[in-house]
């Protein structure tokens, strides 16, 4: 029976593009159609310290005015190593450019949020930017999303040439159109790469792209020798990027001196200069030292300081080392000793590390409310606060300080002699939070959700289109749930305990078609492909360990 009732559900919703063009008539405008990638703009928070990378943003800035429409359009590629400072930079400029109206569009990729991981809505992101910027170019577009709607789920190469290739050459723009673009490496495709080595000389020579990436080597393959790719690096060791980290080092060690109250003279200038060239022109290695130094948690901090710059060990290590070094250094300070803590750690480490988007402290809290009441996630990373970005405040997304300490925690630990408390098993998290995120939903698609029930009714709802439901009736851990339970679910290894089992089959039965109208009111439904797919593996093992086990299949 519960294999039956899973085929039947999944079968039926298999069909996204229904649900999805019919929440679209609900959309005043076509541009509203586009997938649109939130988060994925510049911020002036995130720009360089003030007084840094001056000559380097005025090399960048030469190169964009030198924009000529009558010419083809260029890439400006910054590739270097991580923890070099070069997100920073794609801020910087595209603050500059948008403060002198030539940002056209800017797109960060991160590895760790779904919509930026890869480029499906990265053209659809830049196609909406700059069809707001002309009328021209927006009616063309309307046109297409009207007769095509299928383009919005199209490949990039489709879209790229549809949506911008051919629209920007309806309108001439009289200055720089600038799109910024930040660590390609984390979300790169080949399809994405040959448009950019073989589609971007055909967009008017009005447009520059300013690209960072590390160096990869199917980047510098495919892009350094193109023509229209002018290709920079960071000299870390040059003179200009040590006086940069200088005036960077200063500013970090005034924070800690005035936040452990140290002394304005604190530290010194022969521990300063001791300390600039122990960061070996990293500015991550500064920013992670710093925060570890300024933490409440952190006891002694002119000792911690220098007993790091007595480590020899550290000194003209690769950067992927040296960043290794300082993570251990900072997670050996909590208590490996305290059970508890450490089950925590798992559960919450795992957790931040395992999401498909950062969630706030109180909402992981919410998602885990039924196995785990009393956590709070904000004490147990209280000590790893230099490690993370929004771990001192409940409702602020908490995201990892750099993606060097993901890729630690989560593969070199568990094969470094010494480190392998800290490893962190992506598998299991994902079980976790699959087994989590039903739970939730299991509880809180509740029938009395305003804007719900409507498919279940016989006589259609008196309103055209989709409902839509407010805000104040899906949590943040709830919307997480609705959108990442499936992608949690498919990485999931059989066996499942009963209780994952036995949720999964009352979520199937119960809740689906309310958690289709919930997604729906967002025009977030994206079918049950992959569900299916999973399904049919899982339960062909289950079936097989049954008779392994000599047990009923009906038990399942």
């Amino acid at each position: 029976m519960f294999i039956i009732i899973m085929e039947y559900h999944v079968r039926l919703f298999d069909r996204p593009q229904i649900s999805m063009s019919y929440a679209y008539y609900s959309l005043a405008s076509p541009l509203n159609m586009l997938p649109y990638a939130n988060g994925a703009s510049w911020d002036s928070s995130l720009a360089c310290f003030p007084g840094t990378r001056v000559a380097l943003i005025k090399d960048i800035w030469t190169w964009i005015q030198t924009a000529n429409h009558t010419k083809s359009a260029e890439i400006f590629l910054l590739s270097d190593l991580a923890g070099t400072g070069k997100t920073a930079i794609a801020h910087s400029v595209a603050r500059s450019c948008d403060e002198a109206g030539l940002l056209a569009s800017s797109f960060f990729f991160d590895r760790n949020v779904p919509e930026r991981s890869g480029p499906q809505r990265l053209f659809s992101t830049i196609a909406y930017d700059i069809a707001v910027l002309s009328h021209d170019i927006s009616e063309y577009v309307s046109g297409i999303l009207k007769r095509h709607r299928n383009v919005t789920t199209a490949s990039p190469s489709r879209q790229f040439d549809q949506l911008i290739l051919n629209p920007s050459h309806l309108h001439r723009f009289d200055k720089p159109m600038v799109i910024v673009m930040d660590a390609l490496d984390e979300g790169y495709t080949p399809e994405l790469l040959k448009i950019l080595r073989e589609e971007i000389p055909k967009l008017p020579g009005s447009f520059r792209i300013f690209l960072t990436s590390r160096p990869e080597d199917h980047i510098v393959k495919d892009l350094s020798d193109a023509a229209h790719v002018v290709r920079r690096s960071i000299d870390i060791h040059g003179d200009a990027n040590q006086s940069d980290i200088g005036l960077y080092c200063r500013n970090r060690l005034r924070h800690v001196a005035s936040r452990k109250r140290l002394g304005a003279d604190w530290p010194g200038p022969q521990l300063l200069g001791e300390f600039q060239k122990k960061a070996e022109g990293l500015f991550i290695w500064v920013s992670a030292v710093s925060e570890y130094l300024s933490s409440p948690k952190t006891y002694d901090a002119d000792g911690k300081f220098r007993s790091l710059l007595s480590d020899r060990n550290l000194s003209g290590l690769p950067t992927e080392e040296k960043m290794d070094e300082l993570y251990a250094e900072i997670l050996d300070n909590c208590d490996w000793n305290d059970r508890a803590y450490v089950e925590m750690y798992q559960l919450v480490v795992g957790s931040i590390m395992a999401l498909k988007t950062p969630l706030s402290a109180s909402a992981l809290q919410n998602l885990h409310r039924h196995k785990y009441p009393s956590l709070k996630v904000c004490e147990v990373i209280c000590q790893l606060n230099s490690l993370f970005i929004g771990s001192g405040d409940d409702n602020q997304p908490i995201r990892v300080l750099h993606l060097s300490f993901r890729d630690f925690i989560m593969h070199r630990s568990r094969s470094s002699l010494g480190l392998e408390r800290f490893w962190i098993d992506e598998k299991d998290h994902n079980q976790r939070l699959a087994f989590a995120c039903l739970l939730i939903m299991n509880e809180d698609l509740r029938k009395d959700i305003p804007g719900t029930g409507y498919l279940s009714r016989d006589v259609p709802p008196e309103t055209e289109g989709i409902p839509q439901i407010a805000n104040s009736y899906v949590s943040e851990g709830l919307w997480y749930a609705c959108r990442f339970w499936s992608q949690h679910l498919t990485e999931v290894d059989p066996p499942m305990s009963e209780d994952f089992l036995g949720a999964l089959r009352y979520f199937l039965s119960m809740n689906l078609i309310r958690w289709m109208e919930v997604l729906s009111s967002k025009g977030q439904f994206r079918g049950l492909a992959e569900v299916r797919k999973w399904l049919r593996v899982s339960i062909y093992r289950l079936f097989r360990q049954a008779l392994c086990e000599r047990k009923s299949l009906y038990s399942f």
